[in-house]
């Protein structure tokens, strides 16, 4: 019989999560209100928290110091973070966004070198270590103790938020950060201490919560998530709309798991979505920053520049123009016939990635949307074709084609409703958080997807011919696909649709004042790189022969994103060159030292932002350019290295 007692111990159980959610998404929250930087690496700081908390507790005979010391330890982290890598990042919020990515991939394979696979389990303080009877369970006290210490650090961020001067200059500097920098106001030292507190507070909480959470090598991404539902639901800035917010997705998540234990991981979502809806901002949250006043990233500089023609009409000049072009689908074609099995089937993933990067470039590159939520189009429509094809045994590629396209473009279509509705730091929220929604679909509809194990045996798709598809058969039906889409695309972005999608990129504010209803370009924009993505996602279910939930999650969208950044984002063919980077560097590094890949990955993301603004393609460009006997497409400018305050 289910009781007030039962009642009572199911509401602290969410209030006392819902305390952790609040340490870890404060800080958040604070750093993004009056910094305007978004620091993914914040659940890594998490995780590292928790690692360094559990370590050393043991060694120094307390629970509370080995806690207070890997806070510490975090804010020493934060300072590196912050003075060494995102000083010279204010402003710049795609490469804020690349870079503490990247370090989300070197921390999470560090903590897995140095601590193991194995999930780790805290001690709970030992005066801490019983519970009381609360109906028909025990309720532990360490929960109560983490409500206390909750109440405490809220009470204490309130406090000098609203009533110190410290406080009104953070405050000040999230509403006009030029007047209080022309005030004399030294906001750069207040930014550091706003970062190292964010810091401290995030690695205070990984070791509070590693006796409830514990402590996992591959928690970063999911503790990030759940942090920045917390930010949106309450807002952004204020601490008192942080508190709320993770109370409402605490106490859901606690009324989840006890009445609707399968769904209790969809409840938070679908009440994210709800607010998201309702209100845009959060319920307490300030007014958007709007990111179109900001400078835009050298990584948009020249996308999409029509050049002048520099030939006329007669055969020499058009072979001289478009000889290299043919000599290079030539090389493309012969090229399975006389390289080895490896290096075709290399191939084959480049141009599947390459359509797939392509998807996203005309959202990020000439829209000026950072989706990290791009995966999803790609993974239901590898899923509706290794459904199709394994469950139903349909394999007609006339069938699986449109079929996954089809899915794909739905779901596209119903994202952008809602993701569009938000902009700038906000809409990377949002698909971010959809992605990952599909990814839990995908892990709990057994029946349908295999749960994470996938669906497995995809084989190749038929023409309907009597000659059966092989590895090399498959490497034209791809190459096919992938000029269409390659030849669609570019018809696409240099049209007058894709220079009105340049304009709102550059300036949405005047493209409005202009009489271009925005929003609906956008929402076309998003639905037609979905597509894009869907036929990319219909060609890599056949070419792996498994599908799983991983493929719809933010570890593929982010790797897409590294693939347009390193290969440029502001040349069209900048994402097919990103692909065969990545793609090649990760089959030799998994060669060579396979357990480091994440390592690696995650310098390449670092090297790339502070070091190749532009990508490589601007190099591979300039030489193209010379051998056609062109201009370069651009100059791109090096990243500023002054930064607004010192």
């Amino acid at each position: 019989m289910f009781t007030l007692a039962d009642a009572l111990r199911i509401l602290l159980t969410g209030v006392s999560y819902g305390m952790i959610l609040f340490l870890i998404a404060s800080g958040l929250s604070l750093i993004m209100g009056a910094m305007g930087i978004l620091n993914l690496t914040h659940g890594s700081l998490y995780m590292l928290g928790a690692y360094i908390g559990l370590t050393v507790a043991p060694l120094v005979g307390s629970f509370w110091l080995g806690a207070l010391l890997a806070g510490l330890s975090i804010g020493v982290i934060g300072l590196v973070l912050e003075r060494g890598f995102l000083r010279r990042l204010y402003r710049q919020f795609n490469d804020q966004v690349l870079l503490t990515l990247g370090f989300v991939y070197i921390f999470g394979n560090l903590a897995l070198w140095i601590w193991g696979s194995f999930p780790k389990l805290g001690d709970v303080p030992a005066a801490l270590d019983f519970s009381i009877p609360m109906g028909r369970l025990d309720f532990p006290v360490y929960r109560l103790a983490l409500i206390a210490i909750g109440l405490l650090i809220f009470g204490a961020s309130w406090y000098l938020q609203n009533h110190t001067r410290a406080g009104a200059i953070v405050r000040a500097g999230m509403d006009d950060r030029e007047m209080v920098l022309g005030l004399g106001i030294n906001f750069g030292l207040m930014s550091l201490g706003i970062f190292l507190w964010g810091a401290f507070v995030a690695g205070f909480a990984g070791a509070l919560g590693s006796p409830l959470i514990g402590a996992s090598w591959d928690m970063g991404f999911p503790i990030l998530i759940q942090a920045l539902i917390v930010v949106v639901v309450g807002g952004v800035g204020r601490v008192e709309g942080t508190l709320v917010g993770a109370l409402i997705i605490g106490l859901i998540d606690s009324l989840g798991k006890t009445f609707m234990p399968d769904l209790a991981q969809f409840t938070v979502y679908v009440v994210f979505i709800l607010i998201l809806l309702v209100k845009p901002s959060g319920l307490l949250g300030r007014v958007q920053v709007d990111e179109g006043a900001q400078p835009p990233s050298s990584f948009f500089q020249g996308v999409g520049q029509r050049l002048p023609r520099q030939f006329n009409a007669r055969w020499k000049e058009l072979a001289v123009a478009y000889g290299p072009y043919l000599l290079l689908l030539l090389a493309v074609i012969i090229f399975p016939f006389v390289a080895p099995a490896y290096m075709r089937t290399t191939l084959t993933q480049i141009m599947i990635f390459g359509v797939f990067g392509l998807s996203l470039n005309l959202l990020f590159g000439y829209t000026g949307l950072f989706s990290l939520g791009h995966a999803a189009f790609f993974g239901v429509a590898a899923y509706a074709t290794a459904i199709l094809a394994v469950q139903l045994d349909i394999r007609l590629l006339w069938v699986l084609l449109p079929v996954g396209v089809l899915f794909a473009t739905i779901t596209a279509a119903l994202m952008g409703l809602v993701a569009l509705r938000v902009s700038g730091v906000y809409f990377l929220f949002v698909t971010l958080a959809l992605g990952e929604l599909l990814a839990a679909v995908a892990l709990k509809w057994v029946n349908l997807t295999g749960g994470s194990n996938g669906i497995f045996g995809v084989p190749y798709p038929t023409l309907g011919l009597p000659v059966p598809i092989r590895a090399q058969g498959y490497y034209f039906i791809v190459l096919a696909i992938f000029l269409v889409c390659v030849f669609a695309l570019y018809r696409i972005t240099h049209s007058s649709f894709g220079l009105i999608l340049q304009g709102i990129r550059d300036d949405e504010k005047r493209m409005q004042h202009l009489g271009y209803n925005t929003w609906l370009y956008k929402y076309a924009a998003f639905v037609i790189s979905g597509f894009f993505a869907g036929a990319a996602g219909v060609m890599f279910a056949p070419f792996v022969g498994t599908v799983v939930p991983a493929y719809l999650g933010t570890a593929t969208s982010a790797l897409l994103m590294l693939m347009v950044i390193i290969g440029s984002a502001h040349l069209f063919a900048g994402p097919v060159i990103g692909a065969a980077i990545v793609l090649f560097l990760q089959y030799y590094i998994s060669i060579w030292i396979p357990a480091r890949w994440p390592l690696v990955l995650g310098l390449i993301f670092v090297l790339s932002v502070l070091f190749l603004p532009g990508g490589v393609g601007q190099y591979l460009d300039r030489w193209w350019r010379n051998l056609r006997f062109e201009k370069p497409t651009i100059e791109v400018p090096q990243a500023e290295e002054v930064p607004e305050h010192v």
